[in-house]
């Protein structure tokens, strides 16, 4: 599913140039590797359908089958947030 919101006031990096923020759910899948390519894959289509530069958007994933370790407590890493044609 994918929902898009236009006309939302964003701030980006000190400028009100176009941007994006977005949230990719998995139901298992998600590893670091797949979303540096998910995130290069959607970079490309904002860049190209919508005139977001890949520098202007952040995407979080989030992969609701979660590790044992993160069972209690929603754990964050740098390879959960794609900005810039990859991952953190």
């Amino acid at each position: 599913m994918v929902v898009l919101k236009g006309s939302v006031p964003m701030a980006f990096g000190g400028t009100q140039e176009p941007a994006a923020y977005g949230e990719l759910v998995s139901i298992g899948g998600l590893n670091p590797d797949v979303n540096k390519k998910l995130s290069a894959a959607i970079a490309s289509i904002l860049e190209s359908k919508l005139s977001i530069p890949k520098s202007c958007f952040y995407l979080k994933f989030h992969d609701s089958k979660a590790h044992p370790a993160q069972e209690h407590a929603q754990c964050l890493h740098r390879s959960d947030f794609g900005w810039n044609d990859s991952t953190f």
